[in-house]
């Protein structure tokens, strides 16, 4: 049953790290033009840089771009592709060899970056999916061993510290005052039981009849 949740929450965190184009937010197709993009807005910047386009924005020249709306206003788009980090420079000229090769480092800095970040996200994810299962089945673990602790004190013996002397006739129930103050027989060497009573006053009251 674990297994299948942390293979739940793997998928899940691979699924909302999934790289999404800064400019426009639909899926990422690669690295251009410096940049990690989708693949129309890798088109819609290269044709505006080569073909040198100009655009108009109709509104506040603040227009929302996003995946359904990206191509309604192309000047807030273009603006925002270069807002985003997209270089001009790295657009060649049509039908021009070479130049690509200078963004390479880049690209693998960029993409070490980006897999070292969902790797560390996914692991401290996982832990706190392993944290909060562990503390969920604590009330019940405690309870569980709080209730054997009591069942298991129940047959327990009292304890021969607690129970009255032997030469009492008394019931093991009822707690005497002289048993709380005297300690076990034999706890100490050479102690003498009943100490606190001297000559045994209660049977010299009665002598025995044929004693001289």
């Amino acid at each position: 049953m674990q297994v299948s949740q942390f293979k739940m929450v793997n998928y899940s965190y691979d699924e909302d790290l999934e790289e999404l184009c800064p400019v426009c937010g639909d899926k990422v197709s690669g690295y251009h033009y410096g940049l990690l993009t989708c693949e129309s807005c890798k088109g819609f910047f290269k044709r505006t840089v080569q073909n040198q386009k100009r655009y108009t924005c109709i509104e506040n020249q603040n227009c929302q771009i996003d995946k359904t709306q990206r191509k309604r206003c192309p000047y807030c788009r273009f603006k925002k592709c270069i807002d985003v980090g997209m270089k001009l420079e790295a657009v060649r000229a049509d039908r021009m060899r070479g130049g690509r090769n200078k963004f390479g480092p880049m690209y693998k800095r960029d993409r070490a970056l980006k897999q070292q970040k969902k790797a560390l996200i996914r692991a401290n994810g996982l832990k706190l999916e392993a944290m909060s299962q562990v503390i969920q089945a604590m009330p019940s673990d405690l309870t569980s061993a709080i209730q054997n602790i009591h069942s298991a004190s129940k047959g327990l013996p009292l304890s021969h510290v607690a129970l009255p002397p032997t030469d009492y006739d008394r019931s093991p129930f009822v707690t005497s005052p002289i048993s709380m103050t005297m300690p076990p027989h034999g706890s100490l060497h050479g102690y003498q039981p009943y100490g606190h009573f001297p000559n045994r006053a209660i049977k010299s009251e009665y002598p025995h009849p044929y004693s001289s």
